[in-house]
């Protein structure tokens, strides 16, 4: 399934996402992020995120799950690249956004549909409803965020992951429209 996103460039980006039935079936490899690195980083956002949220919503998602979710995502863009080189690599950078955002994500949403896209991102959607929420990550510490709920209803951004303001305000949305919909 291909998606047309807009980058905050004005450039058009396709977004190529498959069922989870259609992955391969191969045992994804454990590699660890830049530990010491990612986990400062993760402990830092997790811990304000926790002091701005409150509210559960049904349907959370593991962890566990998600992380293993974005390891076929990894190989799936890995083997795409090796066949197609006009399809931009996705930096390791990008997917420890995409394990830090799964982090602080997996108590307030549903899992996300994972995919990679042809311009080397990862992109992280839920359709609650008639809606659609989408998380761009291109490895910069960058979230861009769009929801879509209605012709005259949409938010969208760019923050830094390390916003922790503006990011609970996109989660917050999210949870919102999930409440809505449950």
């Amino acid at each position: 399934m291909r998606h047309l996103a807009k980058r905050p460039d004005g450039q058009s980006t396709v977004i190529i996402s498959q069922s989870r039935s259609r992955r391969s079936v191969m045992q994804p490899q454990q590699k660890k992020p830049n530990s010491d690195q990612l986990l400062v980083k993760e402990t830092a956002i997790e811990k304000e995120m926790l002091d701005l949220s409150s509210a559960v919503v049904p349907d959370v998602f593991s962890l566990e799950d998600s992380l293993r979710e974005l390891q076929e995502v990894r190989e799936d863009a890995e083997e795409a690249h090796a066949l197609d080189n006009q399809i931009a690599p996705v930096p390791d950078s990008a997917y420890d956004d995409a394990h830090v955002l799964l982090r602080i994500l997996h108590r307030d949403v549903p899992m996300p549909d994972m995919m990679w896209s042809e311009d080397g991102g990862l992109g992280l959607e839920w359709r609650p409803g008639s809606g659609i929420a989408t998380i761009s990550l291109y490895g910069d510490n960058l979230a861009i965020y769009g929801a879509f709920f209605s012709k005259e209803r949409e938010v969208d951004g760019i923050c830094s992951l390390s916003d922790t303001v503006l990011l609970q305000g996109f989660i917050t949305t999210l949870r919102n429209l999930f409440q809505k919909n449950a």
